[in-house]
């Protein structure tokens, strides 16, 4: 049985989407902001899309979100090499569910 009711993750999963502030990408020392395209919730989890938005030739080495008060809130490294004509889509799903003890 689970101790939070469902009316409550519901609302927490609405806060976390909305304090999801933007997601940035990581090239040499550079951190850009990715275009957030879409943002929405379906049943426990969150989804989050992104493109880059530069026209470079780049290799992005980590990805982070940024919350509406300024913190990192999650990072994680990556080896994505992009040439000056392409782009790079990301889909984000973050789960957020109670775990039964």
């Amino acid at each position: 049985m689970a101790f939070w009711t469902d009316t409550f993750m519901d609302k927490m999963r609405k806060e976390w989407l909305r304090r999801i502030y933007k997601i940035q990408y990581q090239a040499g020392d550079t951190w850009r902001d990715a275009q957030i395209t879409d943002k929405h919730i379906e049943g426990d989890t969150m989804y989050v899309t992104t493109a880059t938005t530069d026209s470079e030739n780049l290799t992005i080495t980590a990805i982070r979100v940024v919350d509406t008060s300024g913190d990192v809130a999650g990072l994680t490294s990556e080896n994505i090499v992009k040439n000056s004509n392409q782009g790079v889509i990301t889909l984000w799903e973050f789960p957020l569910y109670e775990v039964a003890q």
